[in-house]
């Protein structure tokens, strides 16, 4: 493994020993950057003594596609490469996210007669975008900048490509993230694809005398090969006690950029009298909790890095990982994280039930669904696919034959399943019967849906399984969904005043679609009715909970099962102007509980609930996870990547990241306390959720290095383009919904939630919902 050699030539190198990182099975994205230039100090590395043991945080060799490119004061970006989606948002609304090979270059295609990409500028004095390109039918291609038009190039149509340039505006240089599009008159067919306009190898953006130069080749998955001139630049969140190690030859010269602060070069390191190798030992840890983007400089010569990693220390240990007999995923409708203790300790929610569960787990902190409604997040959580890939996003789409559910690789290894689920979405009406032995939906079988009843149920199956099989048990209660009926005792914890006001689901079962669209007016003596009535859903649900964790103790089953506690989506309530779900990628929507019981690896939580974790993941991390706790072999096709590592106590090998989205009409991600929203190629908000838990102040304007690391990343994740090649991605599959199915998602307080979102005048996705 990469990750393995890297860290045995940096305890080899630097005399230390530390544990062995897991691999990591998750892609990482890129970030743009500051042109290197003066300032830069000059670095020879001397060998420091043996230090204390260690482990890769960021393997910059393996994760070269996250570096920018730099050749003197141009950035260089090679379309064709993995690197290149920093800058095509992985072909999201874009039309640019497609690579193949022709004529021998690894090219983007712009598969429509308009295709965009996200460009960054520094300065007025370097303001000409050079490409190298191809045209299909017409090379004729006009240049646009943030929609003002700005230049034609013409293109050769005959096979052969040519380097052309156009010379942006100079007022139009402004520093930041620009919208560079492109478009052509006609399209024609090209590497298997029949709407190609242009074939794009790399662009430049630089100054006027910036040499047509492409990019050259950087090295391998354990070293690093910077030519002469050139500059690779690598945006990160710097980790506490942080260091970056690496064998270096060359003349390398390092500095460090920061929003709002000037270029800083970093400490120079002694000559070495022999001109050999030398060993690289800075320490970042000033940096310690701010995004920089470190830059390695080839200054006079060609640098060769082998094993750079920035490396943190190491654990204690990492625990060994216990393989299970079973699996139990149990995901309760509409539960936001914040409502729970092990999330947020002064919640007036009382669930003591899970609390006392989660003493024996590990507790995701920055869990997130990757869509915001139930049917496209049981997909992904089933799956391990993200929405934009199994298409199960909008209200009459169906999981796709081909998406192999977890219940259906299970099955196939033997294990007995059985599936309980009170939401009407995740049904045989919209693909989700695939591979269970048993499947109740409770509302179209027209069963009562209570936690209570499904509860039993499950305890049920649980008695009358075959006890020579190991079982897999998904169960899916829908308390604290609309409509909010909880029994009067669990209301009167939260509301024991008399209430004689609107806010009644038993008189009307659509109050909430009457709230969110403005046709019910709800005064603050209503808004406190409607969240006692979902805290208290939330109580009633949780000693139903707790029944089904006590009786797989009874069974004598809860130490040879992994459980996975989770919810698909959260709930509104006037955090960012509206309630409900179903319209939005904020944290009360996207952040869910996500918590691990693994008998003999999270054994040693605590007393006031469990360990915790806070590195982001998703729900599209668990079918991995499971199947990695039962000893299976994960497939190369999953997007998500197996938690167990982080539950075991090790780091992936470069900061890891969440996506979420909602259809067409947003994407999101978070890595490490910040979050970009991105609503259209044109379009951001940057949040720091751990100074602004609720998403109130867009810092895009002020910090345009973290808003070029996250987009960067998005670009990447999107692509999937840290992942092992695989085709990931489904056609879309559509089925009727007649009035029977209808009418039973009416009664859940559905009324068009999931329609496909329509266009707004701004040209991006928009929803009612």
């Amino acid at each position: 493994m990469a990750r393995a050699r890297t860290l045995a030539v940096l305890l080899t190198l630097l005399g230390s020993c530390g544990e062995e990182p897991a691999p990591s099975s998750s892609p990482a994205p890129a970030t743009p950057g500051t042109p290197p230039g003066s300032g830069e100090a000059a670095f020879a590395p001397e060998a420091p003594s043996p230090g204390a043991p260690v482990r890769v945080f960021f393997d910059l060799a393996r994760h070269l596609a996250r570096a920018e490119r730099w050749h003197g004061d141009a950035r260089v970006i090679d379309l064709g490469d993995p690197s290149g989606h920093q800058h095509t948002l992985g072909g999201w609304r874009t039309r640019t996210g497609e690579t193949a090979l022709v004529d021998g270059a690894s090219v983007a295609l712009l598969t429509n007669v308009t295709g965009h990409l996200v460009i960054p500028l520094e300065a007025p004095d370097r303001c000409r975008v050079t490409m190298r390109a191809r045209g299909v039918a017409d090379g004729r291609a006009s240049v646009y900048l943030d929609d003002e038009t700005v230049g034609h190039v013409a293109l050769p149509t005959d096979g052969s490509f040519s380097t052309v340039h156009v010379d942006l505006p100079p007022e139009r240089c402004t520093p930041g993230e620009h919208d560079l599009r492109l478009r052509v008159a006609r399209t024609g067919a090209l590497a298997g694809r029949p709407r190609v306009g242009l074939a794009i190898d790399w662009l430049r953006v630089g100054p006027a005398d910036d040499p047509p130069q492409g990019p050259p080749a950087l090295g391998g998955p354990d070293r690093l090969v910077i030519p002469a001139g050139w500059t690779l630049a690598y945006p990160f969140e710097v980790p506490a006690s942080a260091r970056l190690r690496a064998a270096v030859r060359g003349p390398l010269a390092l500095s460090i950029e920061r929003d709002g602060r000037a270029i800083e070069p970093l400490e120079r390191g002694a000559a070495d009298a022999r001109g050999g190798a030398g060993v690289l030992d800075l320490d970042l840890g000033r940096f310690a909790g701010e995004v920089v983007r470190l830059r390695l400089r080839a200054a006079g010569g060609e640098v060769s890095l082998e094993a750079p990693a920035v490396v943190v220390p190491a654990p204690a240990a990492i625990r060994p990982p216990r393989r299970v007999r079973h699996a139990l995923v149990y995901l309760t409708d509409t539960l936001r994280a914040d409502r729970l203790r092990v999330y947020a300790p002064r919640t007036r929610v009382e669930t003591p039930g899970l609390s006392a569960w989660a003493r024996r787990a590990t507790a995701f902190l920055a869990g997130h669904t990757q869509e915001n409604w139930t049917k496209p997040s049981c997909a992904t959580l089933l799956s391990g696919l993200y929405p934009w890939e199994h298409q199960a996003t909008t209200e009459d789409a169906v999981v796709p034959d081909g998406v192999e559910l977890l219940s259906e690789r299970l099955r196939a290894e033997g294990l007995h399943t059985g599936a309980f689920v009170a939401n009407g979405f995740v049904s045989d009406r919209f693909g989700f019967r695939q591979g269970w032995g048993l499947f109740r939906n409770y509302v179209r079988e027209g069963r009562r849906n209570q936690a209570r009843f499904v509860a039993a149920d499950v305890l049920e199956w649980l008695d009358a399984r075959p006890t020579d099989r190991g079982f897999f048990l998904y169960v899916h209660t829908i308390d604290p969904h609309v409509p909010y009926s909880p029994p009067r005792e669990d209301l009167e914890r939260y509301d024991a005043e008399p209430y004689e006001g609107p806010v009644d689901f038993g008189r009307d079962r659509a109050l909430l679609e009457s709230v969110k669209s403005g046709a019910l007016r709800l005064n603050a003596r209503d808004r406190v009715r409607l969240e006692a009535l979902y805290d208290g859903e939330i109580s009633y649900h949780d000693r139903h909970f707790a029944s089904v964790m006590e009786g797989l103790e009874r069974r004598g089953l809860a130490d040879d099962t992994i459980v996975v506690f989770t919810a698909d989506h959260g709930e509104e309530f006037w955090d960012h102007g509206s309630v409900g779900h179903g319209h939005s990628v904020f944290e009360e929507l996207i952040r869910v509980p996500l918590i691990v019981r693994w008998p003999g690896v999270t054994d040693a939580g605590g007393p006031d609930g469990a360990a915790r974790i806070d590195a982001p993941v998703g729900l599209v991390d668990v079918m991995p996870t499971i199947l990695d706790a039962l000893g299976l072999p994960i497939p190369d096709t999953l997007s998500g990547r197996s938690l167990a590592p982080m539950l075991r106590g090790a780091l992936e090998d470069a900061p890891p990241l969440a996506l979420a989205g909602f259809m067409d009409g947003w994407r999101a991600i978070v890595v490490g306390r910040l979050k970009l929203v991105q609503r259209t190629p044109a379009r951001w908000m940057l949040y720091d959720l751990a100074a602004d838990p609720g998403e109130t102040t867009d810092l895009a304007a002020t910090r345009p290095l973290a808003v070029r690391y996250l987009r960067g990343l998005l670009g990447l994740g999107l692509a999937a383009a840290e992942r092992p090649p695989a085709d990931r991605t489904f056609e879309a599959a559509r089925t009727a919904i007649d009035a029977e199915t209808r009418a039973q998602l009416e009664a859940l307080g559905y009324a068009g939630a999931s329609r496909a979102p329509t266009t707004d005048g701004a040209g991006e996705a928009a929803s009612d919902e």
